[in-house]
């Protein structure tokens, strides 16, 4: 902050912040629907911060910061392109990507029972469950009660809880949404053939600093990097392993800025490779780009019954082809058409929606919950319609 800057009111300050905190390529008047946009929500109270980055064949053309965040000791601080957000389900997204570089390498195999790697994640119906199931949320243990497993203690008795789990229905026979057992089980699975590396040094090694992306993390961020609590706590001051549960989780533990959160989308529109090193084939991408059960949604439709199962891939959910409605509303991109498009949802505050028949592709959060789901899926496709429209 500058000696000028000092002079000014908190108030003054902040607009100047909302204000400057917007990066756009030359012919910037095609946002001005976007912004306007933006800017009514935030005066309407819908949040008190938004970080916006959008990009076309792999181009930034938007970048934009509004408001302010909850840092561990203020909930008034300017928000920037530097700031850690928590990156809740969209860590899914991350986390599958590396299942996938792993199945790439022969390290384990999409349709093998997770007990081939866990030998010990047997019983109760499971013995069925294959890194398939687990990555489509078909596996029939959407529920477990999860203690922090951002320690090795704590990581250790997750593995005790979810192999204790029983089945809920037969593995493959319908999705139902797996908030924290599904990547928990595969990142397990990848590990124990990895030699037992966290889960963050996989990510690191094989994805993080392979495209750059360094602020993204599944450990703490380091001290004094500038981090959002989102939602907001109660009370501040405030520690990161106390203010957010998830910390280190493969289903919702990354952190990391809007900028590399957006390399992963960039990675699966660039096929696979990054600059001229390949990190995934072609022939695995395609796989986790697949609505894995696209057959039986389109007998349940043919039969005049609605479908037991949702396009997920592999790890993102896919548009298909089926009607509008569903996870697409509260995924971000219900009004989009292309079947190719994917993305996914961290809680009600992120979303990473991306569309290969155009190369567009956006991140979006906010710094706190806004205040009901309606007004969050009026938000999100809100941006994303816009988004879309002004890129082309």
């Amino acid at each position: 902050m500058t000696m000028n800057e000092t002079l000014l009111t908190r108030r003054e300050l902040l607009q100047r912040v909302a204000a400057a905190a917007f990066v756009a390529e030359p012919g910037g008047d095609r946002w001005r629907e976007l912004n306007a946009f933006l800017e009514a929500e935030h005066a309407a109270g819908t949040f008190p911060g938004a970080s916006l980055i959008a990009s076309r064949g792999g181009k930034v053309r938007l970048e934009r910061q509004l408001g302010t965040y909850c840092s561990l000791e203020r909930r008034d601080a300017p928000l920037t392109e530097k700031v850690l957000h928590p990156l809740y389900s969209y860590s899914k997204l991350v986390s599958a990507t590396v299942v996938a570089m792993a199945c790439d390498g022969g390290l384990v195999e999409y349709d093998a029972p997770a007990h081939a790697y866990i030998p010990e994640f047997t019983g109760g119906g499971k013995e069925k469950i294959t890194l398939r199931h687990l990555l489509t949320h078909s596996a029939g243990i959407p529920n477990a009660a999860f203690g922090r497993v951002h320690t090795a203690e704590g990581w250790r008795a997750a593995v005790q809880t979810v192999c204790s789990l029983k089945t809920e229905w037969e593995p493959g026979s319908k999705t139902l949404y797996h908030g924290l057992t599904g990547l928990f089980v595969a990142a397990e699975a990848v590990r124990r053939r990895a030699g037992g590396k966290t889960w963050e040094q996989l990510c690191r090694e094989r994805l993080f600093e392979p495209i750059g992306a360094r602020s993204l993390t599944f450990a703490a961020p380091l001290e004094g990097a500038p981090v959002a609590l989102t939602p907001q706590p109660k009370e501040l001051p405030a520690r990161l392993e106390d203010a957010f549960q998830y910390l280190g989780h493969p289903a919702g533990g990354c952190f990391g800025t809007v900028g590399d959160a957006l390399k992963v989308l960039h990675l699966h529109l660039n096929r696979g490779k990054w600059g001229r090193k390949r990190l995934l084939s072609e022939k695995v991408l395609a796989e986790m780009h697949r609505v894995q059960y696209r057959a039986e949604i389109q007998r349940a439709r043919a039969a005049g019954t609605s479908p037991v199962h949702e396009p997920w891939g592999l790890g993102p959910l896919l548009r298909g082809d089926g009607p509008k409605g569903g996870s697409h509303d509260w995924f971000g991109f219900r009004d989009q058409a292309a079947p190719g498009i994917f993305g996914h949802a961290g809680i009600d505050t992120f979303i990473g929606v991306a569309d290969p028949s155009t190369g567009n592709a956006l991140i979006f959060v906010t710094t706190n919950s806004p205040k009901t789901s309606e007004k969050t899926v009026a938000l999100r496709n809100g941006v994303t319609n816009r988004v879309f429209t002004a890129l082309g």
